[in-house]
Order: C-alpha cells, then structure tokens, then sequence
C-alpha cells in the first residue's frame, strides 16, 4: 500500500521540489554570499522536509480512510503498533470501529449466496444429466440391448450348430436335391422359416420401432444414425420376403416343389453381402457396448449426488 500512497501524494512532491529548485537556482552569485544563502536554503528545505512529511502523514490518514477494507493486515498490525511518540496531534490512531463491518459483512453474504447458487447449478446438472442417461437406459439402449441379444440367441438355436445362415441353407439344399432326403432338405428350409417369421422377425421389428421412437436419445450421433438406418433398411428387406412367403403359402410347406433359388439367403433373410454381415455385427457390439457405458456413467452419477448430499 505504500505504492497507493506514492501515487496520491505524488503531485504535492513534485510541486515542493520544484519550488526548492527554484529558489537554489534564484540564489546569488557570490561565493561568499552563496554559502550563506545555501545554508538558509538549507535550513528552509529542512522545514520543507518537515513540513512535507507531517501533512503526508495526515494526507495519508484523511485520504485513505475509506480504502482501509484493503489495507493487509500487516498494514493494520504497523499502524495498530506505531507509538504515541510517532504521531502528530492532528493524526488519529487506527481503531477497529473505523472498519467498514457492515460492508464486509454483505460482501461475505453475497460471495455465501454466489457459492450456493454455483453449486446448487452444479447439482442440478447432475440431476438433469442422470434423468437423461436414465432415459437413454430405459427407452433406448436397455430394451434394444435385450431385443438383440433375445435375437442372438435364437438365431444360434435356429442354425442347429451351423456357423450361418448360409451354411445351413446349403445343407438343407444338398439334402433337398437327395433322392433320400429331399423330404429332409424341404424340413429344414421351412423350418427355418417359421423360426425367421413367428420368433426373428417380431423381434426384429420390434427393434425397429425403438430405434425410430428414441433418436434423439443417440448417444453418437450422425455415425450411430447411420448404423441404425442401414439396420432399419434390412428389416424393411425382411418385411419384403416375409409378405411374399405369405402369398404363396411358402412358410409352412405346402409349396408343392422347391426351386433351387428357394434355398439362397436372399429369399430366406435379406441381402448376403459382406456390408450386410459386418452391419447386422456391428448393430450387436454397438448396442453392447453402449449400453455398458452408459450403465456406468448411471453408476458415476449416483454416486456424486449422495457424495454432495443431493440424495
């Protein structure tokens, strides 16, 4: 604070000084009549000094009373401490009724009350971004991380230890062209179909309609978007084949013959192209992962509200 002091005083120095160069610079040339005239200048600058340092003093105490809320504490401790033998008549001591406790005690209140708000905000973020991510869970994520599990595990079961589809519907071809098992062949192409038709495809559709109910609730945005695009692409493909089994009584096996185009993936479940494969994987691990993902931030959050009391 010695620097605010410098700056207010710093005009009533200067002005002092320049008088004092003025009156050495008026003084005679005389050598003799200059050593005199330079001792009196020397004395009136001595009362100069005195006269300077007692009305900083004051200035010091007058025009820095208001700003004493800024004033250290080692500045307090100083001016608390400086003896009656150091102080003028007209220069009060400090005492701690001249501080400003009204104001400190509103500024202590406001700062109080901007912390609350700041961390009442924060809790209310929490509890906001909770309620979406549980949104996520429940209307999104969680019943299409069942759907396609369920979906999963029957299509395993319908394979009957096959690898894929396309293997299955190979073997039940060559069977069907065996003059021995062409009854057999027939079995397993239609059985395969009222597992797709009764058990894969509501399933499928199923997970169509949550992902057309809940896209504002992607979590990755544009490149999940178009994940579940190509997905609902392929149901829609699925829809096809199934509505034209029905028409021609193809589903339960009273199509009188077979033809060989009848055991393709094409007419048994959608496109059999490599894109297809990796999306319908692909459709699988991203549910999975997502949904273990959001399960933990679910868990984070939780445990952040009870850590700051917000129950």
């Amino acid at each position: 604070h010695m620097h605010e002091t410098h700056y207010l005083l710093s005009p009533l120095i200067s002005s002092s000084a320049l008088f004092v160069l003025a009156a050495l610079r008026s003084s005679p040339t005389d050598s003799k009549t200059s050593r005199k005239f330079y001792h009196r200048k020397q004395f009136t600058m001595a009362q100069l000094v005195g006269l300077l340092g007692r009305h900083m003093r004051q200035v010091q105490t007058r025009r820095l009373s208001p700003v004493v809320t800024i004033i250290s504490p080692q500045s307090f401790h100083r001016r608390w401490m400086t003896s009656t033998a150091e102080t003028t008549k007209h220069e009060r001591r400090f005492h701690w009724k001249d501080v400003p406790w009204q104001a400190i005690s509103i500024a202590v209140g406001i700062g109080t009350l901007l912390y609350k708000n700041q961390k009442s905000e924060e809790m209310e973020l929490r509890r906001n971004n909770l309620a979406y991510v549980n949104d996520q869970l429940s209307n999104l994520y969680g019943p299409l991380y069942g759907n396609r599990l369920a979906n999963h595990k029957s299509y395993r079961e319908a394979l009957l230890g096959h690898d894929n589809l396309i293997k299955y519907l190979q073997d039940a071809e060559r069977k069907w062209r065996g003059p021995k098992t062409k009854d057999e062949g027939v079995r397993l192409l239609t059985r395969w179909r009222r597992f797709l038709l009764y058990v894969m495809h509501p399933l499928d559709l199923k997970a169509e309609e949550i992902i057309r109910d809940n896209a504002h609730l992607f979590e990755h945005g544009v490149k999940e978007a178009d994940l579940f695009r190509k997905f609902v692409f392929h149901v829609n493909y699925e829809k096809l084949i199934v509505a034209n089994w029905q028409e021609k009584g193809e589903v339960i096996g009273t199509k009188e013959a077979f033809e060989e185009e009848d055991f393709s993936r094409e007419r048994n479940a959608g496109m059999s192209d490599d894109e297809t494969f990796k999306m319908l994987a692909h459709v699988v691990h991203h549910v999975k992962e997502t949904y273990e993902k959001l399960v933990e931030r679910q868990k984070s959050l939780m445990r952040e509200i009870e850590e700051r009391g917000g129950h």
